[in-house]
């Protein structure tokens, strides 16, 4: 087993790990936007 392969596994997977937080904290940031635009009326 190459340890340049390796290297390069653990940074794609932090790439694609950072992805996924990136895309869930936009659309957390949309989620409360839409809720603060449009509010519940009780």
């Amino acid at each position: 087993m190459n340890t340049n392969d390796l290297l390069q596994a653990f940074e794609l997977m932090g790439l694609g790990m950072a992805g996924v937080f990136i895309v869930l904290g936009i659309l957390y940031i949309v989620a409360e936007l839409l809720i603060k635009i449009f509010p519940v009326n009780n």
